[in-house]
């Protein structure tokens, strides 16, 4: 892994260690503390993909040398490959189920049982890796993989205060366990999908990959469209006050998930997605 990859790597640490955090956050103090004023997830979710496709445009441009070329580019890739592009219809409904479960399920669970609980996604994308990209784990992987998961956990329900079993114990307690064991799984098989869809050769081309950037393009496109539809079914959709809830916690949490998105890409490109397990904790 080089040095770029590297620093991409260590940047992400860092924000998956802050993910959880502002989720929660976010969850507990937007509208007030009432849960019937906070935002609209859906809403955030489309949110994060427009700043996604932002951000992502604007590092095209600086990858190909211009604006123009940038244009070319995603011309070429986007709408003339209309069959590549259907292809990320796949980890783009996976990562906009997961961005939703994450935020309900920190809306049920206390934030050490949903990160014990998210660690899943670390088994998921081994076994995806296997399946998806005839990769060969080792024994002594497949060890190391489990005792993270487990050692994590332990770590985190040591931290978890004596009482949070009785403060969400019942039916919201299931309820934010599915959540969570949903994001970790839609989570580990995206992760694998995309990274077997930028790292796939281009038919008649000598192993040429295509844009990272571009692929992020089509990915929060899709996302895109199967999030706006979602916003106007969901029930704490305000239509009248769209951004209702939305204060500077709720955007920097937003902005906070595009940068991670784009970091994985980075890392995911860079090397394998089995080096960025560890990150789950």
């Amino acid at each position: 892994m080089d040095t770029a990859a590297a620093v991409a790597l260590f940047v992400l640490t860092l924000q998956n260690i802050s993910v959880p955090i502002m989720m929660r956050l976010a969850r507990t103090t937007s509208g007030g503390g009432n849960m019937g004023n906070a935002y609209c997830i859906p809403v955030l979710v489309c949110f994060q993909e427009v700043f996604k496709i932002v951000f992502s445009i604007g590092l095209l441009v600086r990858e190909q040398g211009g604006l123009n070329q940038a244009i070319g580019m995603i011309n070429q890739e986007i709408l003339l490959k209309p069959k590549t592009t259907l292809k990320l219809g796949v980890p783009a409904l996976c990562y906009f189920i997961q961005n939703n479960c994450q935020q309900l399920a920190n809306s049920y669970l206390p934030a050490a049982v949903y990160a014990v609980t998210y660690q899943g996604k670390t088994l998921v994308v081994a076994l995806m890796s296997v399946l998806m990209l005839n990769k060969k784990l080792q024994m002594f992987r497949w060890v190391a993989i489990a005792g993270l998961a487990v050692g994590v956990a332990m770590v985190q329900c040591a931290k978890a205060p004596d009482n949070a079993s009785k403060e969400y114990a019942g039916s919201e307690f299931l309820v934010g366990l599915t959540y969570a064991v949903t994001a970790a799984s839609m989570s580990g098989f995206a992760g694998v999908y995309f990274e077997k869809m930028i790292k796939k050769s281009q038919p008649g081309t000598k192993s040429q990959q295509p844009s990272l950037w571009i692929r992020n393009i089509q990915l929060a496109i899709f996302t895109l469209f199967i999030g706006v539809p979602t916003v106007y079914t969901s029930a704490s959709f305000d239509a009248a006050d769209p951004l209702r809830g939305f204060d500077g916690v709720v955007w920097g949490l937003g902005l906070n998930n595009a940068v991670g998105g784009l970091l994985v890409a980075l890392v995911v490109k860079s090397g394998h997605k089995t080096k960025i397990m560890p990150l789950c904790s």
